[in-house]
């Protein structure tokens, strides 16, 4: 059903996720889906939940083996490439599951209010464990000394928001010189941030070529 319902939003755009049409998808009758859902609204806190989950298995799967491959003595190098790894993930997520990542963007980017207040603190008993495991990533270069302290939460959502927008981005790279396409941005984005916020310039092209060569893309 769940499939069914996540189909029609990345295929059809969320406007066309309505109870009438997943009915018709299902061919099910409008009675017998409102014993699972009882609003369109609750369609889509339950689609925006399961998303999460699966990303955050996703996520999780990058993290370890960065940490399994990461070789050498220093720890900052390591920590660097951890926060690199996990906020690569996000990027690479929409090329290995298009449509998950596609369903979890439109969430994000629809300017609408998709959920009650109620249902959105339900998605975000899901979404804060993850945005937590993100700001550890962060919290652990302070820890180490590869970056200087700061609020983890924020630079974890400034580096989330900024990745997000250039994923909308990568359509236009195919009338790009390589110097202005979404992965020479991300590198220059995740080098201006995590520059400014104190990590040391050298230490983070080692952490960056040590990633390229030990985490292809799965």
């Amino acid at each position: 059903m769940l499939e069914t319902a996540m189909t029609i939003a990345t295929t059809e755009g969320l406007e066309a996720l309505t109870i009438a049409r997943l009915c018709e998808a299902l061919q099910m009758s409008i009675g017998g889906l409102y014993r699972y859902f009882p609003s369109k609204e609750a369609i889509y806190t339950a689609l925006q939940t399961e998303t999460i989950l699966r990303f955050q298995v996703f996520w999780q799967e990058a993290v370890d083996r960065a940490r399994s491959a990461a070789t050498g003595a220093d720890a900052q190098a390591i920590a660097l490439q951890l926060v690199g790894v996990g906020f690569q993930a996000y990027l690479d997520h929409a090329v290995a599951v298009p449509v998950e990542h596609r369903l979890m963007d439109s969430f994000l980017s629809s300017p609408d209010q998709l959920l009650s207040d109620d249902q959105a603190r339900q998605v975000e008993t899901v979404l804060g464990p993850l945005v937590a495991d993100f700001a550890g990533l962060f919290a652990a270069a302070a820890a180490c000394g590869a970056l200087a302290p700061g609020d983890a939460l924020v630079r974890t959502h400034v580096t989330w928001a900024a990745l997000h927008g250039l994923d909308h981005m990568r359509k236009r790279d195919r009338i790009l010189p390589e110097a202005l396409r979404v992965g020479a941005l991300v590198t220059a984005t995740m080098d201006a941030l995590l520059i400014g916020w104190g990590a040391d310039p050298v230490r983070l092209n080692a952490s960056r070529n040590s990633q390229a060569q030990q985490l292809p893309l799965p």
